[in-house]
């Protein structure tokens, strides 16, 4: 009987060579490769060991199964970046820093004709908003701008912000379905720039951000960093779609 670990190291000397052939350019997108039992026979394995190599490397992206026609050098595909979105509390934890925040506006008010047609919203309908600058070892961090459908955050305006964040409970009671997120460089303004200590020809990271659920928009916000300060890592894959 074969081990189970051999039969794992067939599976990768298949996968390594199909890749090979990849991506040394000898097999191009499109091209068909050599059916399971061609490599049945090139290699002295079963017929289950080839078709689990061959679906490993279709779920990695790199062949395309056709039903009644063989398998496929996949077309190069979208990658996805991804990375943690972390509530600054626990990113400052994390290295182990002090946090503190100041509260520059918090208030309910009627939102402007712009903010209510963002959030599909009557005109005069109340919009929660606060300006949040985040501290971390009393050097500021993060100015964050956000405006909050009150619907999905009745207490808003009784949150202790000096121990949770709107982000961290929004999360708790209203966990996002759905949203979209802009990261782009940007000076901002004088106003912005002087809270956040920014120096003299160092621009700005601005993560613009919309959650929504099947009610309606739940948030809009946006987050200021200085360019050199710690900036975003996460990790890439391929994209299913």
């Amino acid at each position: 009987m074969i081990k189970p670990e051999m039969r794992s190291g067939m599976r990768d000397r298949i996968a390594d060579y199909v890749v090979a052939r990849i991506t040394s350019g000898e097999w191009s997108p499109g091209d068909l490769i050599p059916s399971e039992s061609a490599l049945t026979g090139i290699f002295g394995v079963s017929r289950m060991t080839v078709h689990h190599a061959m679906r490993d490397l279709t779920l990695r992206g790199f062949l395309v199964r056709r039903s009644g026609s063989g398998t496929f050098v996949a077309e190069p595909g979208a990658y996805v970046a991804e990375y943690a979105q972390l509530d600054v509390i626990a990113e400052i934890a994390a290295r182990k820093g002090r946090y503190r925040v100041e509260v520059l506006t918090r208030e309910l008010r009627q939102a402007a004709p712009d903010e209510a047609q963002s959030f599909d919203l009557k005109d005069g309908a109340k919009l929660f908003h606060a300006a949040i600058l985040h501290y971390e070892n009393d050097a500021p961090l993060e100015l964050e701008d956000r405006l909050i459908d009150p619907r999905f955050l009745p207490d808003a305006m009784a949150i202790d912000l000096s121990s949770q964040t709107l982000f961290s409970r929004l999360m708790l009671v209203r966990p996002p379905r759905e949203g979209a997120e802009t990261v782009r460089a940007v000076f901002g303004s004088e106003a912005e720039r002087r809270l956040l200590a920014v120096a003299d020809g160092v621009p700005c990271l601005e993560l613009a951000r919309k959650t929504w659920c099947a009610e309606g928009t739940v948030t809009i916000a946006r987050m200021l960093r200085s360019g050199d300060s710690r900036g975003m890592v996460g990790r890439i894959r391929m994209s299913n779609a």
